[in-house]
């Protein structure tokens, strides 16, 4: 993989750092100078000054060094960095030897040190390998950090655009579903002489589709514009049924700027009048109701169609149908385990609940 530098917060952070650790180290320089006399020779600030100054400068490096190797194999990075604080610190020990070992007899002035460069450089080496090994160290943590950062940014980026992808492809699902079923019963009408119910039939799936298509691109809509939608598919149903179907929503007025997902009512309501309503001849109640439960909201179709539709209700309930299916795998992909589909089978009819989180709106109170 193709190195690449980290981002520039992490520079600067290890640019702080660094200027701090070499200005407690310019300070640490000057100490036993003071201690043994009581004050700062002559000479000592600007030549510790410009020594300082160079172990910045390799300090720098170390960090290009490190992050260069920040994407290596494991053994590489160890080995690359290990030799590159050795080579920093050997760097800086020889520069001090040539310049004349000031630093090294400041920093170490109880200890018998030969005059020439190599004695002199071996025990800057050892004192100061320390320092450059701990700023390695800390720069291939800072870099470290950020990559996971940034991975875990990106991890949740990809983990957002499957979910919308597949949000979308459950959506797209739907749309051939009712649409065979809506284009099958405008054909019915046709065949049996309802000309006129089948063009109001047209006229309401236009309507239908319309919204529809508005509404595509969110992933989220209103609980008062969801129910809106199923108002305007229950139109179309109500044509083709007549007063075998009779629908009443449920839900009180501060629950409908409560956010839910795009199109999860209507499975619920076409599968109630597909197995409710569509095999009875006699009339049938479809309730569609919302309502709070502590921090949840629990959205609910029901039906009276009896006997006759439990079977069916029962074997969509199973997860063969598409449309409860469909549901289950939304709330799955948006909520996790937060939110559940419910299903009832029963003598009068069917019943199914969703379960979701619900946001607490605030309390409005009326001043008089």
């Amino acid at each position: 993989m193709k190195a690449t530098l980290p981002r520039p917060s992490v520079a600067r952070q290890a640019a702080k750092l660094t200027l701090g650790v070499w200005a407690f180290t310019f300070v640490l320089f000057l100490m036993p100078g003071i201690a043994a006399n009581g004050r700062v020779p002559e000479f000592a600030i600007g030549m510790t000054a410009i020594v300082v100054l160079f172990g910045i400068a390799l300090s720098a490096l170390l960090y290009w060094a490190c992050a260069r190797l920040q994407h290596a194999p494991t053994a590489s990075k160890i080995g690359g960095v290990f030799g590159a604080v050795c080579l920093a610190a050997f760097v800086f020990s020889l520069t001090d030897a040539l310049l004349g070992g000031n630093i090294i007899q400041m920093f170490m002035a109880e200890h018998r040190i030969r005059p020439d460069v190599v004695n002199r450089t071996v025990s800057n080496f050892i004192s100061f390998s320390w320092l450059y090994g701990w700023l390695g160290t800390t720069y291939v943590i800072l870099q470290t950090n950020a990559a996971m950062h940034d991975r875990d940014l990106q991890l949740a980026e990809a983990r957002t655009l499957a979910q919308t992808a597949q949000l979308t492809a459950l959506r797209l699902q739907l749309n051939p579903h009712f649409l065979f079923n809506t284009l099958n019963a405008i054909s019915s009408l046709i065949v049996t002489g309802r000309n006129k119910d089948g063009e109001a039939m047209l006229s309401k799936l236009c309507l239908f589709l319309r919204t529809a298509l508005v509404a595509d691109g969110r992933s989220e809509v209103t609980l008062g514009e969801e129910l809106e939608t199923l108002q305007t598919y229950l139109e179309i149903e109500a044509i083709r049924f007549g007063d075998r179907l009779t629908v009443e929503f449920a839900a009180a007025d501060d629950l409908l700027e409560l956010p839910v997902p795009n199109f999860i009512l209507q499975p619920l309501v076409e599968n109630a009048v597909k197995h409710g309503v569509a095999p009875t001849s006699r009339p049938v109640m479809l309730r569609v109701g919302a309502r709070r439960d502590g921090h949840d909201l629990i959205l609910s179709v029901s039906d009276n169609g009896g006997v006759a539709a439990v079977g069916a209700a029962r074997r969509d309930a199973a997860g063969t149908g598409v449309g409860l299916d469909n549901i289950r795998r939304r709330l799955e992909v948006i909520y996790g385990a937060r939110a559940r589909l419910e299903t009832l089978a029963h003598d009068g009819g069917f019943t199914a609940l969703i379960r979701l989180p619900a946001p607490r709106a605030p309390a409005i109170g009326l001043v008089a």
